[in-house]
């Protein structure tokens, strides 16, 4: 069963907990807890980082698009704000890998108080 939404699509194919280097089916996005937690960085499990990543996915799968190939899009995920990027820029200007990796969903970014 598919209970985690993909960082970068948002759709609802990882399983378990962040952080188990699989797949996205959809977009290709390798699970990497560590850039879900610094999610400006580039390197470690992909070569471009999640910011850049959720760019290109949303180009293929616009928000308004809920299901693809049966994979419904998390209900409480949403694309890093503007405001997001630029204070994770800030971090990774301090330290490029800065934060932790993020193993549950409710650690995500989308479950934070920032809100553009």
């Amino acid at each position: 069963m598919t209970d985690l939404p993909c960082p970068a699509c948002g759709f609802m194919t990882l399983e378990g907990a962040y952080g188990s280097y699989a797949l996205c089916r959809l977009c290709d996005w390798e699970d990497d807890g560590v850039q879900l937690a610094n999610p400006t960085s580039d390197g470690g499990a992909n070569s471009e980082s999640l910011a850049q990543a959720q760019t290109s996915a949303l180009a293929k799968f616009p928000l308004q698009v809920e299901i693809v190939q049966g994979f419904r899009r998390g209900t409480h995920w949403r694309p890093l704000s503007d405001i997001e990027i630029t204070a994770y820029d800030a971090l990774r200007m301090k330290s490029h890998w800065h934060t932790r990796a993020i193993l549950e969903e409710r650690q995500a970014y989308w479950f934070s108080e920032r809100r553009e």
